[in-house]
């Protein structure tokens, strides 16, 4: 029996070492499992879960960035340089703490808060948004893209992550300036067609936190402390 469990560990062992000395790439979420390789025989069914999920929220997070700027074609910072696409493209071809000098050293949810205050004066908004939730989301997982039989994920991060969400989507919607005008437009008007598709797609996020924390509750035997979110309070849940 010690035999065997030692002979599996050296494997883990030879097959993680194998990974971890090829040359790093930066990736915004997990790499493509279709392309894992030999790392593949170095992950669980449970690994191969996260990773589908933090692919799906990235994914998601990255069509809420290009919505945003096509209901917002104002806001973006470089509108004369570039299209949509290529410059959402652009941000998340970069590592989640590339270092934008506004908000260095600063958690998640500091900048999304930041993002959606009146006080705040600045042109684009949801550049600091997304890299916000990028951020917050990212340390949920740990601030890891690969994951193996030794990761371990907090089911609680996941939850809080899920709840954070909630509270951005809050503030999306209540924040307005001076004026009474929303400082970033996302659902339709009173007087516009509806639309909820912002709806739909920040659900999704939701929804994928939240199943990610219920497997890994399920599968550690720990139990996730809920909590009532009160937009009044605006406060984010710690990750």
């Amino acid at each position: 029996m010690r035999l065997s469990r030692f002979v599996v560990a050296s494997f883990l062992f030879f097959i993680l070492s194998a990974c971890f000395q090829t040359p790093y790439k930066d990736k915004m979420a997990a790499a493509d499992l279709r392309d894992a390789g030999m790392s593949r025989l170095a992950k669980s069914d449970i690994d191969e879960v996260i990773e589908l999920h933090q692919h799906a929220v990235m994914k998601d997070l990255k069509q809420l960035m290009i919505k945003l700027y096509q209901r917002n074609p104002s806001q973006r910072f470089d509108k004369k340089k570039r299209s949509i696409i290529t410059s959402v493209d652009l941000v998340f071809k970069r590592p989640y703490y590339y270092g934008y000098k506004h908000w260095e050293g600063m958690e998640g949810t500091d900048i999304i808060r930041l993002a959606l205050d009146p006080d705040y004066h600045v042109n684009d908004r949801i550049l600091p948004l997304i890299v916000g939730l990028r951020k917050m989301l990212m340390a949920s997982y740990e601030n890891e893209t690969q994951f193996y039989y030794l990761t371990d994920l907090n089911e609680q991060k996941l939850y809080n992550s899920a709840r954070n969400i909630e509270m951005a989507a809050w503030l999306l919607s209540e924040k307005k300036d001076q004026q009474g005008r929303l400082l970033v437009m996302s659902d339709s008007l009173e007087q516009e067609s509806r639309n909820l598709s912002f709806q739909r797609l920040i659900g999704k996020l939701i929804a994928t936190q939240d199943n990610l924390a219920s497997i890994i509750s399920f599968k550690e035997g720990r139990v996730v402390k809920t909590v009532v979110i009160k937009a009044a309070s605006m406060a984010f849940l710690p990750i």
